[in-house]
């Protein structure tokens, strides 16, 4: 049977969309996000809650011990809105093959937004925001010359910043390649049986988790990646409240569309028209904010 626009199977979009989201999502993690899985309005707020960790202290036996952690979070205005769109008309894609075509530029759609957040909140990664003091707010050193022992500098300054222990190692491809290219450290996770050469997927370390972007952004500072810690960067994306249903107008269908292991969420309509042309978008407000100076620099001069 031929698939129309009434049998697009919605558990195959979202199957789709979450193995387009594979790559973007340990980004997401870098960052102290919160995603609405119910729609809202442009400049709504979603509060972002950012904890410390408790200090400890003498205890005298029999009471608690006074809490000292605190939760310092900001609340994050959904100021900006963003979408992506495809479509398909008849003549030029058969209704036999329509479902999976469908499937895949949803979730391309939904990828493109959210490297569209990914950037914004790289884009925050400066100077004048996370410091400028060479060995402590940013290690300096070409992508050529990178190697484990820069690695061991950004470490340090990150222990010296005290940026928190939830952190990542985020990096541009010629600074990955030069770390991964070092047959030692090669070597090393040849022994505990991480084959980054194979799944093509940077191992953690250090202790941090760590990620290769290819539009890692310069920030017109020559930078090339850094180590965030958690609490530095905060996010907020909500799917678009939407005025209108499924079978309302032109609407064929619309829902919100979730990945489940992130939360991330945006709506989906699609419309047709008597022409003989079918349309898609996927939508979102977010927005992006420092929150605290936890992040370390890397950069090229």
């Amino acid at each position: 049977m031929a698939s129309t626009i009434a049998t697009v199977n919605q558990a195959l979009v979202e199957q789709q969309v979450v193995s387009a989201l594979r790559n973007v999502l340990p980004m997401f993690d870098s960052f102290s996000m919160r995603f609405s899985r119910t729609g809202m309005i442009q400049n709504d707020t979603l509060y972002v809650p950012v904890g410390t960790d408790p200090t400890a202290g003498t205890k005298t036996l029999g009471t608690i011990v006074t809490g000292t952690g605190t939760v310092a979070g900001t609340s994050i205005s959904l100021s900006t809105a963003i979408g992506a769109g495809w479509d398909a008309k008849e003549g030029e894609i058969s209704a036999s093959l329509f479902e999976k075509y469908w499937a895949d530029k949803a979730a391309g759609a939904v990828y493109g937004v959210a490297k569209t957040i990914v950037d914004a909140a790289l884009a925050l990664v400066t100077a004048a925001n996370y410091g400028n003091a060479a060995g402590t707010d940013k290690i300096v050193v070409a992508p050529g010359d990178f190697g484990q022992s820069d690695l061991a500098l950004l470490w340090a300054a990150a222990e010296t910043k005290k940026i928190g222990r939830q952190r990542s190692f985020g990096m541009n491809p010629a600074y990955a390649a030069a770390l991964l290219g070092e047959s030692n450290l090669g070597l090393i996770f040849a022994n505990t049986g991480t084959n980054f050469v194979q799944s093509g997927v940077v191992p953690q370390l250090m202790g941090m988790s760590a990620w290769c972007y290819g539009a890692f952004p310069s920030n017109s500072e020559n930078l090339g990646g850094a180590i965030f810690g958690k609490s530095a960067i905060g996010g907020a994306v909500a799917p678009v409240d939407q005025l209108a249903q499924s079978g309302e107008g032109d609407i064929a269908d619309r829902y919100i569309i979730t990945e489940p292991n992130s939360g991330l969420s945006a709506l989906y309509t699609m419309v047709a028209d008597g022409g003989g042309i079918v349309k898609g978008e996927v939508a979102v407000l977010y927005g992006v904010a420092k929150i605290q100076d936890a992040i370390v620099r890397l950069a090229s001069a």
